[in-house]
């Protein structure tokens, strides 16, 4: 899980539980407030979260200014966080770690001509073969043009692969090239 999918998460639960206790009693500023520091604080002690327990510290530190409205302050992140979590690129970034997760391996970014493919991390080869991808993303993360994913690996591992493609229900994909070892994907916009 991503650090935005995490925050995303943390924010979510922490305002779901605001607000389930508002379905209690009508809650003050600072019995929101005190509710909610307890919440993070909690989370920041979980090695779980980990990864997120800056932000979450951040916010434990932005709840305890004077006047301080941390749940509107959790509100305006979440919606942050919740566009930011729906653009193209950032779903493009997510399938990237989904097949390093699953293949354990790392992703490649490489142009067509300059792919090394000696150069395997655990069973496998995979790689983002573009010339700019920068260019295939516009200023908001929108995919605007294409890019292509090479596979090269066993047909276990071509299947695993050919599946999380197949899941990144975002992206239509469509087979450029396969064979018993290879599969070359290009991914498009849906």
């Amino acid at each position: 899980m991503t650090q935005s999918q995490m925050l995303l998460d943390v924010s979510t639960n922490a305002l779901l539980l605001v607000e389930f206790k508002k379905l209690e009693k009508p809650l003050t500023k600072s019995e929101s407030n005190n509710l909610l520091l307890k919440y993070l604080k909690r989370i920041a002690k979980i090695e779980r979260y980990r990864k997120i327990r800056k932000s979450v510290k951040h916010w434990i530190l932005l709840g305890r200014q004077a006047d301080a409205n941390l749940e509107n302050i959790l509100d305006i992140e979440h919606d942050r966080l919740l566009n930011n979590s729906s653009t193209d690129l950032y779903r493009f970034v997510v399938l990237i770690e989904e097949i390093e997760s699953e293949l354990k391996t790392k992703v490649q970014y490489s142009s067509a001509h300059k792919i090394d493919l000696s150069a395997r991390f655990g069973q496998v080869l995979v790689c983002v073969v573009d010339e700019n991808l920068k260019a295939s993303f516009d200023d908001d993360g929108l995919m605007c043009k294409s890019t292509q994913i090479l596979f090269i690996g066993s047909p276990e591992y071509k299947d695993v692969f050919s599946s999380v493609i197949d899941k990144a229900y975002y992206f239509q994909s469509v087979v450029a090239y396969e064979d018993e070892s290879h599969l070359r994907v290009e991914l498009f916009r849906r």
